[in-house]
């Protein structure tokens, strides 16, 4: 298996795993009684934590198969999830509400880099 096969396999773990969490989260509140809209876009957290996730791992899937556009997919994925964690940070909301948006943050961004550096094409 090469390093860039390796990268995308990773990353492509961790995304299913954020997205797993987000769309839990929403299944729960939806169990809960709340209305599926509700639940996505009060607050509209939900909803950027799905759309990055989504594009993490559609864009991991795609690197998997060795497609360019791949790499595009992931870093729109963690463009959105770094804005997501930084509305979180900016709208006050205590730091135990974001920190680990923030630290996978940064795992998704150095696992980018090497994506990147690692890639030829």
């Amino acid at each position: 298996m090469s390093t860039k096969t390796g990268l995308s396999a990773l990353m492509l773990v961790i995304s299913l795993f954020l997205f797993w969490r987000g769309l839990d989260a929403v299944l729960y509140a939806v169990q809960l009684g709340s209305p599926l809209s509700d639940a996505i876009m009060q607050p509209p957290t939900s909803l950027l934590r799905l759309i990055a996730t989504g594009a993490l791992v559609l864009g991991a899937v795609s690197a998997l198969f060795g497609w360019r556009a791949g790499k595009w997919l992931i870093g729109l994925g963690i463009l959105v999830w770094c804005l997501l964690a930084g509305l979180m940070a900016l709208s006050g909301a205590d730091s135990n509400m974001w920190k680990d948006e923030a630290i996978s943050a940064v795992i998704l961004i150095v696992l980018f880099g090497a994506m990147i550096v690692t890639g030829k094409k």
